[in-house]
């Protein structure tokens, strides 16, 4: 399993200040929340999917300094879903690149039946959490969210409101030796905008997120039987 991130999202990290760990906080609770789940509907019992989920931040807010300003970063992860019963799905992703170790997975409940009826509308309850860990700093990340899909032929759209709660411990600072340990924690809304492709087994997916004053893309592609 494999994440992509731009090595500029840390290289500079033992240079940060007081001042950067809450906006850095932010971005990365931001690419961790966001693009996980994009659609309503739940697997049903012992349904499986697997596939690729990635997310793109298009610029760093402006008080994180970590990041090079006005750069695109993001991340991509693997993801394995299975359906269990009472309409509940658990899943994990994980992955590994450039020093950074993401690990993380969560469950879902679909308030209404399993159902594939045209336009026929679904309704779940998300909460998960990640671990990200490099050399120069880790974090805990959890969220939990509320998504609606609808079943539209070949193109269905989904939406959904969430929160990410993200514990950041600076490690290895250069700039201050003071940050050695120090943990900042930031809560921010999220909402997402999407559209997700039927391809026979397969799918594809695409959307918008907004979140701590951002805009993010997100998407997935996979395997769902």
């Amino acid at each position: 399993m494999s994440a992509v991130a731009s090595a500029a999202a840390y290289s500079n990290f033992p240079n940060a200040l007081n001042s950067d760990l809450k906006p850095f906080a932010r971005d990365l609770g931001g690419l961790l929340g966001s693009g996980s789940n994009q659609t309503a509907r739940a697997l049903g019992f012992s349904g499986f999917d697997i596939g690729v989920k990635s997310v793109m931040q298009f610029k760093p807010e402006n008080k994180n300094t970590i990041l090079k300003k006005n750069n695109p970063f993001g991340l991509g992860l693997i993801q394995a879903e299975i359906g269990m019963p009472y309409r509940i799905d658990g899943f994990i992703r994980a992955g590994a690149y450039e020093g950074l170790t993401v690990a993380g997975g969560g469950l879902r409940y679909g308030i209404r039946k399993v159902s594939d009826t045209p336009y026929y509308l679904q309704v779940m309850l998300i909460a998960m959490g990640d671990l990200a860990a490099h050399k120069y700093f880790y974090a805990a990340h959890f969220n939990s969210s509320f998504m609606l899909s609808v079943n539209v032929p070949h193109v269905a759209p989904y939406f959904g409101i969430g929160f990410d709660n993200t514990k950041l411990t600076a490690q290895a600072p250069n700039t201050d030796p003071s940050l050695m340990g120090k943990t900042v924690t930031v809560f921010e809304p999220r909402y997402t905008f999407g559209l997700r492709a039927k391809l026979n087994l397969g799918y594809l997916a695409g959307g918008v997120t907004y979140t701590h004053g951002r805009t993010l893309v997100n998407a997935g592609a996979g395997l769902r039987f």
